[in-house]
Order: structure tokens, then C-alpha cells, then sequence
């Protein structure tokens, strides 16, 4: 107790001196003034970040990560590790269809995306409202599974050697997994496909590039649809297709509502994801 009163009768005899030391009064206002002009930008900073849409589609992004921490460069000989990523791409190239399903669901969304981007942006908006109207209204209702996305940050940096792409390591470790997904005939042979021009060469340029390359030339965004379901129908394959079912370079839509409709039709094989007309 006595150091208790100790300490509040010194701060009582500071309020006692200011008070009777009138030529300190105005410095404490102008100081504080001051304090407040200098703060001015900081909140200003602070407000803008809640209405950043940048800062809100990383962080709906990395809600969503896969992790690529792991797939980093050995230091000195020692063992890093297997990321995220390389486990989902390892189920993936060797068809491990229950590992996937049990891990990852039956149907979800890939991303691959960049931190700053207006492109990735854009995604966000689409995959953000397509999730929050999932089985919630008449334009989304009836959707078979449950909305998952994974998202996978291409132009995340070493920690060890800050010239190095950790997603290029997962590419170069799993490029075969890439050389399958770009064969499949199917893809190219979809309507959607043919109608924004996603021919054979495109998907070889976009996931491979030059193989012997030691950097992927995936461009961000990047949007990859896999359904596992026991009923996929593909009609330009004419078949039930287990796994990667889309690919999307660009939403299409000119807001985030009609980007939503898109990926809606994606997820469940409708609209220009379900015509079997080849497009002239």
C-alpha cells in the first residue's frame, strides 16, 4: 500500500506542477497537436487497409494456403523437407484417388496465385462470392459437394537463398505430374475450351513451357477444377472423367457476380462447361 501511495502522490504533484507552471500548458498542446497531425497519416493507412482489396484477397488467399514450406533450397546438405503442395501433387501424379478425395474432398478448386495482382483480385472476388452464395439462393442451389478451394502462392521466396521461387521447386520436382495434366485430350477438346481458344499449345505453353527450364511458366491466376465424384460427366470426352476436369486461365464475367456464375457452371458442369457443339 505505502508504494502504492508513493506512486500516486508523485503523479499528483506532476498534475500540481503543470497546473501552476502555466507556460507548460501551452507546449503540452501544441505537442499534442503535433502528436496528432504526425498520427494523421498512420490512421489514415490503417483505415485504408480495411477497404484494401488487395490486402483482403490475400488474406482470403492464405486462409486458403497450401503451404509450400518444405520445398525450399537444401542448406548446407541438410534435409528441408516435403511442403503441402508436394504432398497434394504427389497424390495427384500418382493417382491416388482415395488419398486425394480423403485429404482434399471430391470436388475443389486449385488456385495458383500471385500477392500482388489485380488478376488475382478478380479471382478473389468471383471464388469469394461463388462461396458465400453456395447452396444459398436459386442461382446456387442444388451444387453437389461442398465449396473447397486450395490456393498456392507462385511467387512465394525462399527463406534460405532470397532468389529462389519455392514454386518453381515443386514444378521441377513434379513436372511430370504437369506434362499429364496438359495431355489430356479432353480439355482442349471441351466448348469452353474452344471457345476462349485454350487449344493443346496453350496448355502446354502454360504448364510446361521449356521442360528444361528451371522456371514454370504458370501464370497467375491460374484456376484448375478436379471432381472425384462417382458422377462426372465430360461430353467432349464422352465419359466419366476422374480428376482434372477445367482449367481457367481468365474468369469470365465483368463483375463478381457474373465471375461466380462461371465458376458455378464449372463446378457443376453446366452452361458452356456442358455443350458438346464445337465452336467454328
Amino acid at each position: 500500500m505505502k508504494v502504492l501511495r508513493a506512486i500516486g502522490g508523485f503523479f499528483a504533484r506532476i498534475g500540481r506542477w503543470i497546473k501552476e507552471t502555466a507556460w507548460i500548458q501551452p507546449l503540452l498542446i501544441v505537442g499534442a497537436i503535433f502528436a496528432i497531425i504526425f498520427a494523421i497519416p498512420h490512421i489514415i493507412d490503417g483505415v485504408k487497409s480495411w477497404f484494401d482489396e488487395s490486402d483482403a484477397a490475400n488474406k482470403y488467399f492464405t486462409k486458403y494456403q497450401l503451404s509450400l514450406k518444405g520445398a525450399d533450397v537444401i542448406p548446407e546438405g541438410q534435409f528441408v523437407g516435403t511442403s503441402k503442395v508436394d504432398v497434394l501433387f504427389s497424390y495427384l501424379q500418382n493417382d491416388d484417388e482415395e488419398s486425394v478425395k480423403s485429404n482434399y474432398g471430391e470436388r475443389f478448386f486449385i488456385a495458383i496465385v500471385e500477392e500482388k495482382s489485380t488478376s488475382c483480385e478478380d479471382l478473389y472476388g468471383g471464388l469469394k462470392t461463388f462461396q458465400n452464395n453456395f447452396n444459398k439462393n436459386n442461382e446456387f442451389k442444388d451444387l453437389e459437394g461442398s465449396f473447397k478451394v486450395y490456393t498456392i502462392y507462385k511467387d512465394a521466396i525462399s527463406k534460405v537463398d532470397d532468389e529462389t521461387k519455392l514454386f518453381d521447386k515443386a514444378w521441377t520436382q513434379h513436372i511430370d505430374l504437369f506434362e499429364d495434366l496438359c495431355t489430356n485430350n479432353y480439355l482442349s477438346d471441351t466448348y469452353y475450351a474452344q471457345k476462349n481458344g485454350y487449344n493443346d499449345d496453350k496448355y502446354i505453353k502454360a504448364f510446361l513451357g521449356d521442360k528444361e527450364s528451371s522456371s514454370c511458366p504458370i501464370s497467375a491466376p491460374l484456376l484448375m477444377y478436379f471432381d472425384y465424384s462417382a458422377n462426372n460427366p465430360i461430353p467432349a470426352a464422352k465419359q466419366v472423367v476422374k480428376g482434372l476436369s477445367d482449367v481457367i486461365f481468365t474468369v469470365d464475367g465483368s463483375g463478381d457476380l457474373e465471375k461466380a456464375r462461371t465458376l458455378r457452371d464449372c463446378w457443376s458442369h453446366t452452361g458452356d462447361f456442358n455443350k458438346q457443339k464445337e465452336v467454328e
